[in-house]
């Protein structure tokens, strides 16, 4: 006979059950694992099982503890042996209450544009444990230690490529925003690696600020350079004349084109612009000079004002047509360290709020640099 619906109890379950059912059923999972592992972790540490005699006994159990550990399905409630000696977990650091693992992805969640609150909401809705906006932000500060660290780690003797650049970021000095420069040098190792050398902020890029910048690299190791590639700041120029005189340096072309096109109308841009263009896309250097010279005899009379920017520091923008040809289209403009600008600033303007200070501003800086991957270049090993 076939039940009576009116008299049937329903089955069904909500979706948030069915979700708050399965998280608990996987944290008393999680919970008998981990409390398993601290088991056969603690009789691997005494060296005996429990009332086991034995000669390789080190140590003895002293009773347990109850303790908080929220993991990245939930907050479980762990049974943690003593030992007479004193007994330390792998399972967890001391005096943290959540796993590393889950710090670390509070820390990326925050670098990658989620706001404190919104990473607490995030970690809520996975864990069903809320970090306060406080938790959040000092978790991102452990970063500092770290920061402080790579900041004096050593450097190579050797770089192949120096990429040197500046941008700025609002930080808030006595209530008030303003623009702060970052100054950075981005390096090319002789295996090709790309790698963030240092960075610091500095007043205006003025040329002291990048004297102290070179310093540091050369305090830290670094000896020659193959090649620079800069745009035209004059303070940097000055200051890589001083303290690398015998380098090669490459003129950004990107810039280059910019400055020049700046004094042609806009309404014959598009038919100066690929003539000018063409010098930086030849396949020697003998071609591109030939082209630079048919272009200021063609267009001096027209344009002179861009004619006398290109051969302003002109020279330096064919510099890279010295190396090898496979490495053209990475040195001859500065988009490298661009490209890195850019990463910090969607961090940055995610924020939508000016640094409070520098420091903050810096440990952004290295907190997005750390997390990105960079291309290498192809270099031709010895044998």
């Amino acid at each position: 006979m076939t039940p009576d619906p009116e008299h049937t109890e329903s089955a069904v379950i909500s979706q948030a059950d069915f979700h708050a059912l399965l998280r608990d059923k996987m944290c008393w999972a999680v919970r008998l694992l981990l409390n398993t592992v601290l088991d056969v972790e603690v009789e691997a540490f005494i060296g005996a099982a429990p009332y086991a005699r034995t000669p390789t006994r080190q140590d003895y159990r002293n009773g347990s503890y109850d303790r908080g550990l929220v993991t990245g399905i939930g907050a479980v409630t762990l049974t943690v042996p003593r030992t007479r000696k004193g007994f330390t977990s792998q399972v967890f650091e001391r005096y943290c209450r959540r796993q590393a693992e889950l710090n670390q992805a509070i820390g990326e969640m925050f670098v990658k544009g989620a706001s404190t609150a919104q990473v607490g909401e995030i970690v809520e809705t996975l864990t069903g444990v809320k970090p306060s906006p406080t938790t959040v932000s000092r978790v991102h500060q452990t970063l500092q230690a770290e920061f402080d660290a790579w900041k004096q780690r050593p450097l190579l003797a050797q770089y192949l490529y120096l990429f040197a650049d500046g941008t700025y970021f609002t930080v808030i000095y006595d209530d008030e925003g303003q623009k702060t420069p970052v100054l950075a040098v981005i390096g090319i190792t002789p295996t090709g690696t790309r790698e963030v050398l240092a960075f610091i902020t500095g007043d205006r890029e003025n040329q002291q600020a990048w004297m102290d910048l070179l310093t540091d690299l050369q305090q830290r190791g670094l000896q020659s350079v193959g090649l620079w590639i800069t745009d035209g700041n004059q303070a940097m120029l000055n200051a890589l004349a001083a303290k690398f005189p015998e380098t090669p340096r490459q003129r950004c072309v990107k810039h280059k084109l910019a400055n020049v096109l700046s004094y042609v109308p806009k309404t014959q841009q598009t038919t100066v612009e690929p003539e000018l263009k063409a010098i930086f896309y030849q396949t020697s250097r003998a071609k591109a000079e030939q082209l630079w010279s048919a272009f200021c005899e063609k267009y001096a009379p027209i344009y002179p004002s861009a004619v006398e920017c290109l051969k302003r520091d002109g020279a330096a923008c064919l510099t890279f047509y010295d190396f090898p040809a496979k490495h053209w289209k990475t040195i001859r403009t500065t988009n490298v360290i661009e490209r890195l600008f850019e990463e910090v600033k969607k961090r940055s303007h995610k924020m939508n709020a000016a640094f409070r200070h520098e420091a903050s501003c810096l440990l952004l800086f290295y907190a997005v640099i750390r997390s990105l991957k960079f291309r290498r270049i192809a270099v031709e090993t010895k044998a």
